[in-house]
């Protein structure tokens, strides 16, 4: 008997119609409602120069951000090898640049941090959280191998 390990299930998808509420709420004087986890980042894509703003959660540490998102989505690519990115963050516009990891250790890493600052995100990421709110292991490797950390330096 082989034992496999399931693929576990890709993160939420938010309708459209919600990303433009939430950014809306972040751009207005309402922002402070959720401006302390969530942020608007604004990426160019490299060839097609079309712009993407979309809502993320993130995690600050200094004057780094870090976040992450699923990797069949497409807009992070634009962020291989370092971009300039636009983000409007706690009711200010600011100018940063961006890097991409999909090494699993260094996701891992990431999503472990956020988890455990953030535990209420387990249940988007489908990860599991023992009674002391420690991310499980097996399960975070799992999502690690499907997710894409994203790392902002304003």
């Amino acid at each position: 008997m082989s034992l496999t390990m399931t693929p576990p299930a890709p993160p939420l998808t938010i309708p459209g119609w919600v990303n433009r509420v939430i950014i809306w709420l972040l751009r207005s004087p309402l922002h402070p409602l959720m401006s302390r986890t969530t942020m608007v980042l604004t990426v160019t894509g490299q060839q097609s120069k079309r712009r993407y703003t979309i809502p993320v959660r993130y995690l600050q540490e200094g004057n780094t951000l870090i976040t992450t998102t699923y990797r069949p989505r497409l807009w992070w690519r634009n962020l291989r090898g370092g971009a300039p990115v636009s983000l409007f963050l706690a009711g200010n516009e600011l100018a940063g640049r961006a890097d991409v990891s999909t090494n699993s250790e260094e996701v891992e890493q990431g999503l472990r941090a956020i988890l455990l600052q953030m535990p209420r995100d387990a249940s988007i990421y489908h990860v599991r959280l023992d009674r002391h709110g420690q991310p499980d292991t097996a399960n975070l490797k799992q999502v690690a191998q499907v997710t894409v950390l994203i790392t902002i330096h304003v």
